[in-house]
């Protein structure tokens, strides 16, 4: 009796492992499985063709649009178009790993389904990444900035990072600084933004010449000088505006000059318009002053403080 129990057991695995080794054999199974695999791959390549046919149409849309009177601004259009393409990428890959494991005969509903049991979970330890994704889209809803603006972000008052906007996505977004340096800022922490390359900069260029000069006509030279040549500046948006005499220090009377460029353009412009200015006035025999000090009631109180 025991022989046979043993027997029996020691002859079901191998029974079991036999009809394994058959089906393995089976020409009709591995049709199966090559005609499964074949179509997976059939499906990995219509991806792959769509989303590039996507992005394509994507871009010829914003090149149409570019062209029309609702063309909006290249930043907002090149901003877009990121976006939207991302978000095309990632529903047409959802949509064919889904069709994949339907050709495998995978429960996909049933994955769906323990995938947001699962996913509910993990949302109340993910709020943050929730509040990212949210804000981000409010920052593109709102234009709050674009790819290739320059803006300071500030968290809670405090600036974390300013430079110009590398990439603008639904959870993070990529700040280049001014030595290079990358800030990758979940949109989550941006409480403040602000932006310099939205409208015209202004630009106050102060030019010091000796109270002796004729102020007047330093006014006047400068007057018909930028009358003559500001349009050789591409960057200026306007002629300069002289306001004036702004002050009078250390034997120098200032005279200031107001600039109006394009966005972020204003410290290279007010460095060539200084530099053009001073040669200028030069030319004209009006020379920058230098900073001159009188002494005299530095010596008469010396001399009273030695006689006491």
């Amino acid at each position: 009796m025991l022989a046979n129990i043993l027997m029996t057991t020691t002859e079901e695995p191998i029974m079991f492992i036999g009809e394994i080794m058959d089906n393995l054999r089976d020409p009709e199974l591995w049709m199966g499985v090559a005609s499964k695999l074949l179509q997976a791959l059939i499906l990995i390549i219509a991806a792959m063709i769509l989303v590039r046919i996507v992005n394509r149409m994507i871009d010829n849309f914003f090149k149409v649009k570019s062209k029309s009177r609702l063309k909006g601004s290249s930043k907002r259009n090149q901003t877009l178009i990121n976006v939207l393409q991302n978000a095309a990428t990632v529903f047409i890959w959802f949509v064919v790993i889904m069709m994949v494991l339907e050709t495998f005969s995978l429960p996909v509903r049933t994955l769906l389904a323990g995938a947001g049991v699962v996913g509910l979970a993990i949302g109340f330890g993910a709020q943050s990444l929730v509040k990212d994704m949210i804000t981000g889209f409010f920052i593109i809803l709102e234009n709050q900035f674009d790819k290739g603006d320059f803006v300071r972000v500030n968290t809670s008052g405090t600036t974390v990072a300013e430079g110009e906007v590398l990439s603008l996505g639904l959870r993070a977004s990529k700040i280049q600084g001014w030595e290079g340096e990358l800030f990758i800022i979940p949109n989550g922490t941006i409480n403040e933004v602000v932006n310099f390359s939205r409208y015209n900069a202004i630009s106050m260029l102060d030019m010091n010449v000796s109270v002796e000069e004729d102020l007047d006509a330093v006014e006047n030279i400068l007057e018909q000088f930028f009358e003559a040549r500001w349009q050789e500046e591409e960057m200026l948006v306007s002629k300069p505006e002289i306001l004036g005499l702004q002050g009078i220090e250390n034997g120098e009377a200032i005279i200031r000059v107001m600039l109006e460029t394009q966005p972020m353009e204003h410290f290279g412009v007010t460095r060539r318009m200084r530099k053009a200015i001073k040669n200028h006035l030069e030319d004209k025999g009006i020379y920058i002053s230098v900073p001159k000090m009188d002494i005299q009631d530095f010596d008469d109180k010396m001399a009273k403080d030695e006689g006491e």
